[in-house]
């Protein structure tokens, strides 16, 4: 039964005790955030030694798929709390049933009467712990639902996760591009090269992959003689749901929940970026190669997987395109923290590239094809970072 719960249990604690924060308001309500970076970060360090190398056999993959949709609807629930504790009207009659609910179990809280005493700091705890569960819990559960691309249910909740924190298009790009282009240096949006500093990716990168999404749609409409602008159009759908969403926010909450909401959009865009950023830097593939799990960086800790439902094993990810539960074990390049804490290296650039140059020193010579080692010194050279200057002149030698 672990290796079905193993990816729900995180989940199941992180949400519920997000919206308690919320509720019990105050210092409380940074809560999720401190369960992020304590227990995630924390524990991937604490962790690091520990590697999954198991490939698990799946017997009820709908064990499986009831947990993550359980999890998808839990971020809606989070995102109505937070939206709530927000207001000065009792929404749905929400916070008197819940008072009753107490009463009954004999807690004494008002939930009505704490969110009265909450001041901007603990508004801003309310964006940044919901931002984390939208930007590493949510963003991984709609990336893997929006991958199933055959069974509409699936991307029915990916989309409408995506939609809580405005991820408009990247069911499209990511999905249609990304995984067609990764590593084509400068067609892939986020396939950085070597040189580039994460908030220069975070800027271009990230108006490139909307522009990448709108596109590819663009594309797809012309090939079936249909204008851009069509009922068709995925994008626009994508809009549209994000619309619909930030429209309930302001009506449940009023506007401190609208820039309650802004926050935590932001953080978790800021999350994702993070991610694409280390987890696929400085990698290239050679045009018509194969996608193979070398061509990204991968990591096995138990409990990083765990929380972003077995993205980790991103390069298996990448190969088969396979449901999370069945990315299988074996070699691949891997960064050396899980993917939490690489994510949090990311927007640091001093630690970023202590870390990441040896990763990738490592991929060059591990890993890379002499076709590749070819172009790589050509982008060695762009980058002026010396030390792999050095290991190209000692190649050379």
């Amino acid at each position: 039964m672990w290796n079905y719960l193993r990816f729900g249990y995180i989940h199941w604690i992180w949400l519920p005790l997000t919206m308690a924060g919320f509720l019990l308001g105050g210092w409380w309500t940074w809560a999720g955030f401190a369960f992020l970076f304590v227990v995630g970060v924390g524990g991937e360090v604490l962790t690091r030694e520990s590697r999954d190398e198991t490939t698990p056999e799946c017997h009820y993959p709908i064990i499986h798929d009831l947990i993550i949709y359980s999890v998808a609807i839990g971020h809606v629930a989070t995102l109505f709390v937070a939206s709530w504790v927000c207001a000065s009207s009792d929404t749905l009659g929400f916070g008197a049933q819940l008072n009753d609910l107490l009463a009954g179990a004999a807690v004494n809280l008002d939930v009505l009467a704490t969110r009265e005493g909450n001041v901007w700091y603990d508004y801003l705890g309310i964006g940044m712990s919901l931002g984390g569960v939208l930007g590493v819990s949510g963003i991984s559960v709609a990336h893997e639902l929006t991958h199933r691309t055959a069974n509409p249910l699936d991307m029915w909740f990916g989309r409408w996760d995506f939609a809580l924190s405005f991820g408009t298009n990247f069911a499209t790009e990511h999905v249609y591009g990304h995984h067609r282009n990764l590593g084509y240096a400068g067609v892939d949006t986020v396939s950085p090269k070597r040189g580039v500093g994460f908030y220069e990716f975070l800027i271009a990168g990230g108006w490139q992959q909307w522009h990448g999404g709108y596109d590819i749609e663009r594309n797809r409409l012309d090939k079936l003689g249909k204008p851009w602008l069509s009922p068709g159009n995925r994008v626009v759908h994508a809009w549209l749901r994000g619309a619909l969403v930030v429209t309930l926010v302001g009506l449940v909450g009023g506007p401190i929940a609208l820039v309650v909401w802004l926050i935590a959009a932001g953080f978790s865009k800021y999350i994702l970026e993070g991610l694409n950023f280390f987890s696929h830097y400085g990698l290239i593939r050679l045009e018509g190669e194969k996608v193979t799990t070398r061509n990204t960086f991968s990591s096995f800790n138990p409990l990083s997987n765990h929380f972003t439902f077995n993205l980790g094993r991103h390069g298996s990810h990448h190969e088969f395109d396979r449901p999370y539960y069945l990315h299988a074990y074996k070699p691949m390049p891997e960064s050396p923290y899980g993917y939490l804490t690489m994510t949090l290296v990311s927007w640091f650039p001093p630690i970023f590239w202590k870390l990441m140059i040896p990763m990738l020193q490592g991929w060059d010579s591990k890993w890379a094809t002499p076709a590749e080692l070819a172009i790589l010194e050509q982008h060695n050279r762009e980058s002026g970072i010396k030390a792999l200057l050095d290991d190209d002149e000692a190649l050379a030698a």
